[in-house]
């Protein structure tokens, strides 16, 4: 119950800081939108819920996180830092939204009514179609996520597709829950500070210290998430289409992505069946990712990925929230430049205007509020979501070059670096250790020529940005040609600069990691796909100054049919690999690894022993002993490796500790005492550990000499020794 009020909490104080900071949350909207009708369809709760629960769920977590590690600096009983900290975070934004909501309603009598602003139209339809498509938002996330990660008959269940990224989130979850890892650390690779983004498994712990069950804790946070950037994406979809349909198309899109995989899937299952009836019933049966391009065989483009990194949709969520913030201020300054006279005009004020840097006197948007509210939002994102933080400044940066009060970016800026480099340097000693840009352009790409690149793109992406594309322009012919704003084309030029930056550069050691910069431009894109179908399913006819249509019924109604026929035909191939993806999905996690949550080794080590001590283990990834939230010297390394660790070094040291330090009793507990390895997990599992060439494993060593503490006959007959006292 806690768990679900500290949830309910961060979205009522998120909604209430929004409120406060920005008032007139419909002039934003209709400022966002191509034209006023559109706001009339589009409710406030929109923006202000899905944005103001992200944004209260970072700040009270971030809050929490260091409040607690401040207190467990002063105070040695762990039991009371976590239980004051809880209770000074709770009161302090209990008062603090109470306090912001009273600001509201104060400003809230100061705004000036205006006619010109059109308020929703809170229709039956309205209220019947956005409560389906987000109650069907929900099903599908809750899906997702409880199908590949449950407790069930006492067993932590994670699927084949996503246990080896489960297994550090649920091992630093646990360190939050079971254990209390402040300073904090990565756990499979103990001693060495934390490069990793770990601020959303932080909350997942503080909700499992708060009585929510483990797969709860990381299921539900993920779910939220999901829900809303799918209602924020949404909303930009008909901000950008002005049509409701893009709501509901959107998330589909993101959901089942667009590849041409299919084409070549569907091709080799004819060769080996013979048929296409029969190809299909075997790739409805696949429990194989599918791929034609370096790295498809790891699903990384796949459904899989956002069960995987269940705080990327987070990332998404804050990128979301920067551009409809932003948007205003890109469509203000199209207008500005349309209604400048003359070329010279148009330059003066793009470039030396006051309010291309500044915002005007009592400007109705808030452009302050705006600017706090961002500048709040980067400083606790580093953590949250690293990549999504670059990506979301490339494209704020971009939309900053084409917009007013070009300050409010300029800030931002400035918080989200100077907020980074001080975390970076708190938590993994270097900012270099985290985010070290290097020219290496390709991406995975095997040739890294423009023609294997533009390939690569099109093979992987289908006919998303195609499609988007072809909306862009059919955008820019119309409001160019009736003198409108083009800050919907200008926004998907931005969008477009973290893939263009994905395949430029390598941000860490892992390449492949740049294949969230691509993702976060392809989710944007799809909304303008989505906006695109949303249109070809309801053209938009010219009206005359009394409402009426200017073509004829009957001439619509020839031109609507085959429109609409077209769109739904798109949506084939712009849906057919996510589809496919889905069946591997399914199929493949039928099979899970397992750890057993009432395992006596694990009741053992929360009981005995310390949550600082750090252990030596196997090279463990998804098991048991991640659920007591204690630390390992070095369990799985690639997990440590594409972390940023220096797991070369340690397989060295490693390995040299299980042979025993060639013998050396002395030695070895001398190196243990030095880097807090107070126990050693003898489970026969570590017989097969792989080691550095010319050491082996020593049983004996152990066996004589150190203490035997516990005897799991049971539990694989596990034994665990203690180092020293």
């Amino acid at each position: 119950m806690l768990s679900v009020l500290f949830l309910i909490l961060c979205a009522v104080f998120g909604v209430s800081l929004i409120r406060m900071l920005i008032p007139d949350i419909r002039r934003l909207i209709v400022a966002a939108a191509p034209s006023k009708s559109v706001a009339e369809y589009i409710p406030d709760v929109m923006f202000t819920l899905p944005a103001g629960t992200i944004t209260g769920m970072m700040i009270i977590t971030a809050f929490s996180y260091y409040l607690t590690s401040i207190e467990s600096r002063f105070l040695s009983d762990r039991v009371l830092v976590r239980n004051t900290s809880l209770a000074i975070t709770i009161a302090l934004f209990v008062v603090l939204s109470a306090v912001n909501f009273s600001v509201y309603l104060k400003k809230r009598k100061d705004l000036k009514p205006s006619s010109m602003i059109p308020e929703y139209k809170n229709t039956v339809f309205n209220m019947i179609f956005y409560g389906i498509c987000v109650f069907v938002f929900t099903i599908v996330a809750s899906y997702l996520f409880f199908y590949t990660y449950r407790i069930s008959d006492g067993m932590l269940r994670a699927g084949f597709t996503v246990f080896s990224d489960l297994a550090p989130h649920t091992a630093m979850t646990s360190s939050f829950s079971e254990g209390f890892n402040f300073p904090t650390q990565y756990m499979h690779f103990a001693g060495d500070g934390i490069q990793y983004h770990f601020f959303f498994y932080y909350l997942c712990g503080l909700l499992h210290s708060l009585g929510l069950p483990l797969d709860f804790s990381i299921n539900v946070p993920s779910m939220i998430v999901m829900v809303c950037a799918f209602v924020l994406l949404g909303t930009l979809s008909i901000l950008i289409s002005k049509r409701r349909a893009a709501f509901a198309l959107a998330p589909v899109l993101v959901l089942f992505r667009s590849s041409l995989n299919f084409i070549d899937q569907i091709n080799d299952g004819i060769q080996e069946t013979g048929s296409f009836s029969a190809a299909l019933s075997a790739i409805f049966a696949n429990t194989a990712w599918y791929g034609k391009t370096p790295y498809d065989t790891w699903g990384i483009w796949a459904i899989n990925v956002y069960p995987n990194q269940r705080h990327l949709m987070l990332g998404v969520s804050c990128i979301l929230i920067m551009v409809l913030l932003l948007l205003p201020l890109v469509r203000r300054m199209c207008i500005s430049l349309i209604k400048c006279e003359n070329t010279a005009g148009k330059i003066k004020h793009f470039f030396i205007s006051p309010y291309s840097w500044v915002w005007r006197k009592n400007d109705p948007l808030s452009p302050s509020g705006i600017m706090i509210l961002l500048s709040i939002l980067v400083t606790v994102m580093p953590f949250f979501h690293g990549s999504a933080l670059i990506a979301g400044l490339l494209i704020a940066a971009f939309m900053a070059v084409f917009s007013e009060s070009r300050l409010i970016s300029l800030v931002m800026a400035v918080c989200a670096v100077v907020s980074s480099w001080i975390q970076t340097r708190l938590f993994a000693g270097s900012v270099s250790n985290v985010f070290s840009p290097k020219f290496e352009p390709g991406f995975v790409c095997e040739a890294h020529n423009i023609g294997a690149i533009s390939g690569y793109i099109i093979k992987v992406t289908g006919l998303t940005l195609i499609c988007a594309l072809i909306y862009v322009f059919i955008l820019l012919f119309r409001d160019t040609k009736h003198k409108t704003p083009v800050y919907r084309p200008l926004l998907f030029l931005c969008a477009i600069t973290p893939m263009i930056y994905a395949f430029l550069f390598k941000t860490s050691l892992e390449m492949l990691a740049n294949h969230k910069f691509i993702q976060i431009t392809l989710i944007i894109a799809d909304a303008f796909v989505a906006g695109f179908l949303a249109e070809l399913l309801h053209l938009p006819f010219s009206k005359d100054e009394n409402g009426e249509y200017k073509t004829s019924k009957n001439r619509r109604i020839a031109v609507q049919i085959p429109t609409a026929v077209l769109a739904v035909i798109l949506l084939v191939p712009l849906t057919t690999t996510g589809v496919f993806e889905w069946a591997t999905y399914i199929n493949n996690n039928k099979n899970y690894l397992e750890a057993d949550t009432r395992a006596a080794l694990v009741e053992w080590i929360e009981e005995n022993t310390d949550p600082s001590d750090v252990f030596l283990t196997p090279h463990w990834s998804f098991n048991r002993f991640i659920l007591t939230g204690r630390p390992m010297y070095f369990g799985w390394p690639y997990f440590a490796w594409s972390a940023g660790h220096d797991t070369d070094t340690r397989f060295v040291i490693y390995s040299w500790l299980l042979s025993g330090c060639d013998g050396d009793a002395e030695r070895f507990k001398e190196y243990c005492r030095e880097r807090g390895i107070k126990y050693v997990v003898a489970d026969p599992e570590i017989a097969g550990v792989e080691m550095s060439p010319g050491y082996t494993y020593d049983p004996d060593f152990f066996a004589e000499n150190l203490t035997q503490v516990a005897y799991f006959p049971e539990d694989r007959g596990t034994i665990i020794y203690q180092v020293y006292d």
